[in-house]
């Protein structure tokens, strides 16, 4: 007579366990990742556009350009020489900087300032990713409300404060976000932050106080 061997039990080590619980762990995370994302893009494309809006950019002549060139090139003096200076910076002023100087004028189509009072009003159309390697771009359409900071080591930072879209309701869930991640700011001085014309940063850096009265925007240098 022949004995039948008795099939032994498999166990799973800890190891292959810690790794299938990895595992489970990943897929479980990166699906509400992905989740999480369409849901956000559901969300902007409620208050987004498809196509951009550009805002109506300045167009200064030559004489107006130069004049302010000779202010901020004056005031800019007076702060090497440590000297008590202000420069007063009116709506106009600063939409011409944006059409104009170098740093940003890549922005000219996407910012112009509509007024200024307890902060700068701003009208934007500023380009969002959708849903990634799909082509697709959103566009913020609206407005927002910016308070200019002295930094010591950005010189001037610009908190969003609201964003508003006439005719739509911004979630309140974008704009903590996009307050959070200061996009604007970004996107309106990082250019003059990595310019190798370093001066204008040097300036803004040594700055005492910026403050908005209305219809301007005033620098202030005390030693």
């Amino acid at each position: 007579m022949t004995d039948t061997p008795i099939p032994s039990s498999r166990r799973i080590s800890p190891g292959c366990l810690v790794f299938l619980v990895g595992i489970v762990w990943l897929l479980v995370l990166g699906g509400w990742m992905i989740w999480s994302m369409y849901a956000q893009l559901r969300e902007i494309r409620t208050f987004t556009d498809t196509t951009a809006k550009p805002v109506a950019f300045a167009t200064p002549d030559a004489t107006a350009i130069k004049a302010l060139d000779a202010r901020i090139n004056a005031f800019g003096a007076a702060v090497g020489r440590k000297e008590k200076a202000e420069l007063r910076l009116t709506v106009e002023d600063l939409n011409n900087l944006l059409a104009t100087a170098d740093a940003a004028k890549g922005m000219k189509e996407n910012a112009r300032i509509e007024g200024i009072g307890e902060t700068i009003h701003v009208q934007i159309s500023v380009m969002m990713n959708g849903v990634p390697f799909s082509g697709e771009h959103l566009f913020l359409n609206g407005f927002a409300d910016l308070i200019p900071e002295t930094d010591k080591d950005k010189g001037v930072e610009l908190k969003t404060r609201s964003v508003a879209i006439p005719g739509k309701t911004v979630t309140d869930g974008f704009i903590k976000h996009y307050k959070e991640n200061n996009h604007l700011d970004t996107l309106l001085l990082d250019e003059l932050r990595n310019s190798k014309d370093t001066a204008i940063l040097d300036v803004l850096k040594k700055l005492t106080t910026i403050r908005l009265e209305p219809g301007t925007a005033v620098l202030e240098f005390a030693p």
